[in-house]
């Protein structure tokens, strides 16, 4: 019995932390469909890696989503406190914000890694209106952001083309 105790604590010894940077790095997965009809959900999944396990927002405060200030140099929208993914168009470069959950590392290693879903229903951009027959098909490609708790910024990586089929 006592081996069996010797063996155990000598091999949970050996485990070593994952060691990541605290700035959150990021990497795109894949999209649930390249092609959708304007109005229609697409997820979007990306894998991140936290060093020091602050994944989360800050539900005290109530910013506005979804806006359109990149395209004038304005970064306002990636400052938004109660978001942390941050989906830029590339076709007017607004900004969809989402807000991930709140995960926080257990255990003595800080260090998180995991994939993000990213659900966000996509428009076309060149029929505003109600789409109908005759409105030509769009494409997006969104660069992604990331923010953990402390502000940190992950790189920006792109997903595929998405076709919108404005029909």
């Amino acid at each position: 019995m006592l081996t069996l105790f010797v063996l155990i604590v000598s091999i949970s010894s050996c485990v070593k932390e994952r060691s990541y940077p605290i700035v959150p790095n990021i990497e795109f997965k894949s999209v649930s469909s390249n092609f959708v009809k304007s109005g229609s959900i697409d997820t979007i999944t990306f894998s991140f890696t936290d060093g020091d396990g602050d994944i989360g927002v800050d539900n005290s405060v109530d910013d506005t989503s979804d806006i359109c200030g990149l395209q004038t140099g304005d970064s306002a929208s990636l400052r938004a406190r109660a978001f942390n993914v941050f989906l830029i168009d590339s076709r007017d470069l607004c900004v969809v914000q989402l807000a991930s959950a709140f995960v926080t590392a257990e255990g003595k290693f800080k260090s998180l890694a995991g994939e993000i879903l990213a659900i966000s229903r996509i428009n076309s951009k060149k029929c505003f209106a109600v789409p109908s027959p005759g409105c030509p098909k769009d494409t997006v490609v969104y660069t992604i952001l990331f923010r953990d708790l402390a502000g940190n910024f992950s790189n920006a990586v792109q997903t595929v083309p998405i076709v919108v089929d404005g029909e």
